[in-house]
């Protein structure tokens, strides 16, 4: 087992700046996939709304990747609310959520341009599981046994967060599967996500944790 630190280690603020800024910088890349059309001056008045519909993909996959992104950051933002430790797995632990973070632009760029082809729709879902994943992997690590958590963290809220990582890796693992019937289908099916984690929710989910 791993020594772990107090909160008062600056090290806990440095993994939360850091992992802010590998946000800030991957929802940031996201819109520079969406270029401005390039016309002929002479036919830019005659062209450019059917040019500006044609990015349609490209604003769908930007606004997917935000709120997925958005979602993860939110995720991220609230369970380092509980975590009050850090330990050297933490710190690779999250090191390897940031990497999955700063990948999304990418498969945000091949769906946006290949938005009919079903392999596109295919690695960008997998790849946005597999940080949900990775996520639901920290917040396991940091919860086992309260090993990095305020030991006055409601047991309630440690399921809460469990149940609420897994939402996002299934329900784009489970459209994967439905990507050869409708790909249209598909991406319909992402929107679960919010409406899920929306749902798995405590009554009286307090909105900052007692320290």
């Amino acid at each position: 087992m791993t020594e772990s630190h107090p909160a008062g280690d600056k090290q806990l603020e440095r993994i939360i700046f850091f992992s802010d800024a590998i946000f800030a910088i991957a929802i940031t890349l996201l819109v520079l996939e969406i270029r401005v059309p390039e016309l002929e001056p002479a036919r830019a008045a005659a062209e450019l709304g059917g040019a500006l519909l044609a990015l349609a993909p490209k604003y769908f996959s930007y606004f997917i990747s935000f709120m997925a992104i958005g979602v993860y950051w939110t995720a991220h933002h609230r369970l380092f609310q509980y975590i009050v430790r850090y330990d050297r797995r933490l710190i690779w632990l999250n090191l390897l959520l940031m990497l999955c973070i700063a990948f999304l632009p990418f498969p945000t760029a091949v769906m946006g341009a290949y938005y009919d082809v079903p392999v596109a729709i295919v690695f960008y879902a997998a790849s946005v599981g597999v940080t949900g994943l990775v996520r639901a992997l920290l917040w396991w690590y940091a919860a086992s046994g309260y090993r990095l958590l305020d030991p006055k963290t409601d047991p309630a809220i440690v399921r809460l967060e469990t149940e609420r990582g897994l939402v996002t890796p299934l329900v784009f693992f489970a459209s994967i599967l439905i990507v050869p019937f409708s790909i249209t289908l598909a991406t319909l099916s992402w929107t679960l996500t919010l409406v899920l984690t929306l749902l798995i929710r405590q009554p009286h989910e307090p909105v900052h944790p007692k320290r």
